[in-house]
């Protein structure tokens, strides 16, 4: 997709995002902006906050912040600032405004580390808790990392900014204009390029040997790296340096193991010795031979997959404690593997280097079977007409990073516009979309206040649990009623926007409330009945009276979480406490009459989701014994012989398996070919069997 096309779909999405939301479209290109980094891991999470104000020493000077994510695994902040102009003609960017942004934003911090901001300004302000957060936790933050997001195309003329300082602690300024979004976009790995040049702290690379050369597709080195290296790269990048399931694991647990920084200060000749090293991955490596050893001199898409605690002690005892790191060496082993294989292969990697650990499949959870299920209901179920439309639409479910654009980068223009009929981007639902409305509506808004990758970590765990007991529970109507709850989360922010008691701030926290509240009422006060989501799902709408509960609820709420309990100063951390949640649920807010009789009878949802259940386990016999035959009986007898040849097929195994390899004299029943694909994929996750290779050798 070429940049323009690329900048008008990014901008499309804007409007409609604004449009669905009541928003102003700055407000909306900063979420599509944040959401987008957050897809490529430059951000772990996102909390909008715009502020605008005078400057406490020259009030000619502007403060200005838009939004912000503290990365709980580095220690470092990360704050954005827009410059948008969503014109139809592509903009430049030029050294000037970038000066102008970047001065603007540090300005911010600088008034509230020194405390002046948040005693200035009405504590209900938007700015007021983010300013408290960066002068109360000053002492913990490791390093600032300033952020400029634009719908314009950089000047090639701009400088790059050097690292400066704010008091003692380090400042980056990064630039992401619509190319590098662009850029990202386009990338294989779904991010941008981070390339580690070792030469730069270690003038001849790092010792290594070569460990593998399975061809192009893999190549392996066992490396030796200095302990003060590792952890000046890891204070450089940062989080980024993690691969994506072991930064969401490193968030929930201490951030320095005791019995690491024990022996970097007490021990640190023996480091190597008592620890296990780490290992990592990367997209493309320079190896060069210097005198009679090969050396590594960069690494481009280096990523840590096990090991993220060992490298994060180090930065952080060195920081703290004064550690030198002098006599302190790491082993590494290093997995190079094709862009073109990076996206499935290294969580695999990540999912096998941490398989000791206590990481749960949770952890893992992007390949869940439950996405590929909910994709398919997405693409086959037709949602209803609504007010006059002449042709029906779908909820396009987003699995992996980029499917909306991608299934119209082949399309003519005639089909991309038959394709936008059918898919409008107001109805495009995301994994984390899905977990904000589910764990809003399951009355956890504490853990959707967490952010969008702790609540979707929490949802991960709660389906993984739900799947392996019925995952029937997944069909056609678990599907409808998503979208229900998608259609009651996304009015609740059209509304909330709208209400004259609205100062612009914590809206996400707001809304993800209410929808508990709501749940909890219906469940409370409901006399026995619930909310009909069918009937939500047939008009794509709710009704008049649901909106008016949701007015009064929503005010409610709003005047908990904005005075919080004494112990928190900041309404945003307040929102993170399972005590804030506890003073909602004690608010005495009636159901109206008219929602009341509005409510049906649990019964009549219970039939229907057991026909629904049916049905789906109908679907998936259906499905499974389709890709059983698919597979061929060639597959299944190289499985057969590989597996008799290891002795990891019991002996039921075996005759299941031959049956499979007489496809088509034979064909194996649904219940067969279930089991038959539950063999495939131990055989291929645990014992290693890969049919190309077999059929090769």
């Amino acid at each position: 997709m070429e940049l323009e096309e690329f900048r008008k779909d990014f901008l499309e999405t804007v409007r409609a995002m604004a449009a669905a939301e009541g928003d102003f479209e700055e407000s909306a290109f900063v979420k599509e902006a944040a959401r987008r980094m957050i897809e490529a891991e430059e951000l772990a999470d996102f909390e909008p906050r715009h502020f605008e104000g005078a400057g406490s020493r020259d009030r000619r000077l502007r403060l200005r912040v838009d939004g912000y994510s503290f990365d709980d695994v580095d220690g470092s902040m990360r704050l954005l600032i827009a410059d948008y102009h969503g014109g139809d003609v592509m903009e430049t960017l030029t050294q000037t405004e970038g000066l102008r942004s970047f001065g603007n934003l540090q300005s911010f911090v600088e008034d509230s580390l020194s405390g002046t901001l948040h005693a200035a300004i009405e504590d209900s302000s938007p700015g007021y808790g983010l300013a408290w957060e960066l002068h109360h936790h000053r002492e913990s933050i490791t390093r600032f990392r300033l952020y400029l997001l634009s719908d314009s195309s950089l000047s090639s003329r701009v400088k790059d900014w050097a690292e400066a300082t704010i008091g003692e602690c380090p400042v980056e300024y990064h630039i992401w204009d619509i190319a590098r979004f662009h850029r990202v976009f386009e990338s294989a790995v779904g991010r941008d390029d981070l390339e580690v040049d070792f030469t730069e702290l270690a003038p001849d690379g790092i010792p290594c040997l070569e460990a593998s050369q399975a061809g192009e597709e893999y190549k392996a080195y066992l490396c030796v790296i200095p302990g003060n290296i590792l952890a000046e790269i890891y204070d450089r990048y940062g989080s980024r340096l993690l691969e994506g399931n072991v930064r969401a694991f490193l968030s929930t647990k201490v951030k320095v193991n005791k019995n690491i920084r024990n022996s970097i200060i007490n021990e640190p000749e023996m480091f190597f010795a008592y620890n296990n090293g780490i290992a990592a991955t990367a997209t493309d490596a320079v190896v060069d031979r210097v005198g009679d050893g090969l050396r590594l001199k960069s690494a481009t898409y280096f990523q840590i997959v096990n090991g993220g605690q060992t490298t994060a002690s180090l930065a952080t005892t060195r920081r703290k404690d004064g550690a030198p790191l002098a006599d302190i060496y790491v082993q590494m082993k290093l997995s190079v593997v094709t862009p073109s294989n990076a996206e499935q292969v290294i969580p695999r990697i990540s999912y096998c280097a941490n398989s000791q650990n206590k990481v749960s499949d949770a952890d893992f959870f992007s390949n869940h079977p439950f996405h590929v299920r909910i994709e398919g209901h997405s693409r086959r179920i037709w949602a209803p007409t609504t007010g006059g439309a002449q042709h029906e639409t779908r909820w396009f479910y987003e699995r992996a990073r980029g499917q909306y654009l991608n299934e119209q980068a082949r399309l003519t223009e005639a089909e991309k516009r038959r394709f936008l009929h059918q898919h409008p981007r107001e109805q495009v639902l995301t994994k984390t979309d899905l977990a904000k409305y589910e764990n809003a509506w399951r009355g956890i808004p504490h853990t959707v206040s967490l952010g969008a990758q702790k609540n979707f970590m929490a949802f991960a765990q709660w389906v993984g649990e739900r799947w392996k007991q019925a995952d029937t529970e997944f069909n056609e109507e678990y599907f409808r009623e998503a979208v229900a709850k998608a259609i009651i989360f996304r009015h609740t922010e059209r509304l909330v926007s709208g209400q004259p008691w609205y100062q612009n701030g914590y809206r996400a926290n707001i809304v993800a409330y209410s929808i508990s509240k709501l749940s909890q009422l219906v469940e409370t006060n409901g006399r026995g009945k619930t909310l009909d989501m069918r009937s939500i799902w047939t008009r794509q709408s709710i009704s008049p009276s649901l909106d008016a509960q949701l007015a009064v609820i929503a005010k409610e709420v709003f005047e908990i979480i904005t005075n919080p309990d004494i112990r928190f100063q900041n309404v945003t951390e307040w929102c993170k406490k399972e005590l804030c949640w506890e003073r909602v649920k004690m608010l005495d807010i009636p159901l109206s009459g008219q929602l009341v009789r509005e409510l049906i009878s649990k019964d009549e949802v219970r039939a229907v989701q057991r026909e629904a259940k049916t049905l789906q386990k109908v679907d998936s016999g259906i499905s499974a014994q389709s890709t059983v035959v698919a597979l061929g009986a060639s597959y299944w007898e190289a499985l057969r012989t590989w597996g008799k040849r290891k002795a990891v097929l019991s002996g039921e195994q075996e005759k299941l398996v031959s049956v499979a390899a007489r496809i088509p004299r034979m064909i194996p029943d649904d219940r067969q070919s279930a089991l038959l694909l539950k063999i495939k994929q131990r055989m291929e996750d645990e014992e290693g069997f890969r049919y190309n290779n077999v059929v090769g050798s």
